[in-house]
């Protein structure tokens, strides 16, 4: 948070592409020949950074999620740096201009991979709203999270019916303010674009004033598909609204075709999912929840479990129900990344092993066997690795101890289309016979 300082508001015409400077069109000012800039950390997974200008620390330890106080800066152009606090490795460089009078708000965002800054100029002429109105814009401040619709509606908007605050809203892209009527309850709801049921971020009771500007900041959760989202007002104070929740899906890999239900505080994942079977991703509190799975109708688990904000889940129930068996039922919670990559030529892919009687597994694209999806062993997902895309690939998955071929997509046709992101699930629940004596079944899926 941070106090509101005064000063006229001027006319604003922006546009923003990642990490370039936002310029605006404004006209002069007397008084001090500074500029004013202010910074906040809302990068992926840095807890804190340093903000540099031209090699000298501006602002040291910028707690994520913080908005500090306006700095008096020289009028000039600069390089501005980005450095993990205390750390003097630079992670970002860039050439910025602060003209005279003006204000600033420096945003930090992104992975530390893939780090931006953005400025964005706060002088927009509060004269031109009209009266009893706001405007608001959004900025999808994320790398990996792909296309989204934000909604600023009143509660209980059926969103299937509303048309998008801002719609289509791609990656790295700052739109243009919008005037709306200012509301003391709205409520902010991300989606992904063109579909209100994938409902990425909810955000209810937000208050708008009169005459003002405010930019939403949308930021990536640690899963890849949940946002935040964070309101910086002109000149005024910074809001975070941290996701409250996270992404949560059943995966049934019990021998005899088991049929799974989980349920999470409440909240059912699958009822009866039959194995082998994917269960969609469902929303759950994030936190301590408790977590109830059952097969058959039988108990097997319950007590609780922690999901972190804005993180995906898959809850995998996998081995045999039979008594003595070498392979007994296990619940195995994975956390998934399910980021999208950020090159066009690029996709992601991994292994998850759910056959008990399975051996190890090897995940082979073109040929090659992948490094981190290699001797999988059953229970255990692998890691995702990117590979070149290719709507023509051979992806197979075999046993290197006795060289048997479990799936290819030689003969289902999957593909690994470009930015996408797949897992190979191997799971068991098919009736062994002489061909394919696991009872294992192969299924490419596509996460995005």
């Amino acid at each position: 948070m941070t106090s509101v300082f005064s000063s006229r508001r001027l006319a604003l015409l922006a546009a923003l592409a990642a990490s370039m400077l936002l310029a605006s069109c404004k006209i002069g000012s007397s008084g001090s020949s500074n500029a004013n800039l202010r910074a906040i950390n809302l990068s992926d997974d840095l807890a804190s950074v340093d903000l540099t200008i031209s090699g000298s620390v501006q602002f040291a330890g910028l707690n994520k999620g913080v908005l500090n106080s306006y700095a008096s800066v020289a009028t000039n152009t600069y390089t501005v740096g980005v450095n993990s606090a205390g750390n003097s490795t630079t992670l970002f460089t860039g050439t910025y201009t602060f003209s005279k009078n003006d204000h600033y708000t420096a945003v930090v965002w992104g992975p530390q991979a893939a780090l931006h800054v953005s400025t964005l100029p706060e002088d927009d002429d509060t004269t031109q709203i009209g009266t009893g109105n706001t405007r608001v814009r959004m900025f999808n401040a994320t790398t990996t999270t792909g296309t989204l619709d934000v909604y600023l509606q009143p509660a209980g908007t059926d969103l299937t019916q509303a048309t998008p605050t801002q719609g289509a809203l791609t990656s790295g892209t700052l739109a243009g303010f919008k005037e709306i009527a200012q509301n003391a309850s709205y409520t902010l709801t991300v989606t992904g674009a063109g579909n209100p049921s994938d409902v990425r971020l909810v955000v209810p009771g937000i208050a708008l004033t009169a005459q003002q500007y405010t930019t939403f900041v949308i930021t990536a959760g640690s899963g890849g598909v949940l946002v935040n989202a964070t309101e910086i007002v002109e000149q005024g104070n910074g809001t975070s609204y941290p996701n409250q929740q996270a992404r949560v899906r059943l995966v049934a890999s019990v021998d005899g075709a088991g049929q799974v239900t989980a349920a999470v505080s409440g909240a059912k994942l699958a009822n009866n999912l039959q194995s082998p079977g994917i269960g969609q991703y469902v929303l759950v509190p994030a936190g301590s929840d408790a977590v109830t799975t059952s097969v058959n109708g039988n108990v097997l688990t319950q007590g609780p479990q922690t999901f972190n904000a804005g993180a995906d889940y898959t809850l995998m129930v996998w081995g045999s129900a039979a008594a003595g068996a070498t392979d007994p039922l296990t619940v195995t919670t994975i956390t998934d990344l399910n980021q999208l990559p950020t090159s066009t030529t690029r996709t992601n892919v991994r292994l998850i092993n759910g056959a008990g009687l399975m051996d190890a597994l090897t995940l082979s694209v073109d040929y090659a066997a992948l490094s981190s999806s290699s001797n999988v062993l059953p229970g255990v997902a692998a890691a995702y690795q990117s590979v070149t895309s290719d709507t023509q690939a051979y992806v197979e998955v075999n046993s290197p101890i006795n060289g048997t071929i479990y799936a290819s997509t030689r003969t289902n046709g999957d593909n690994l289309a470009a930015q996408g992101v797949y897992t190979m699930f191997v799971l068991g629940g098919l009736t062994p016979t002489a061909a394919n004596p696991t009872g294992a079944k192969a299924v490419l899926r596509s996460e995005r």
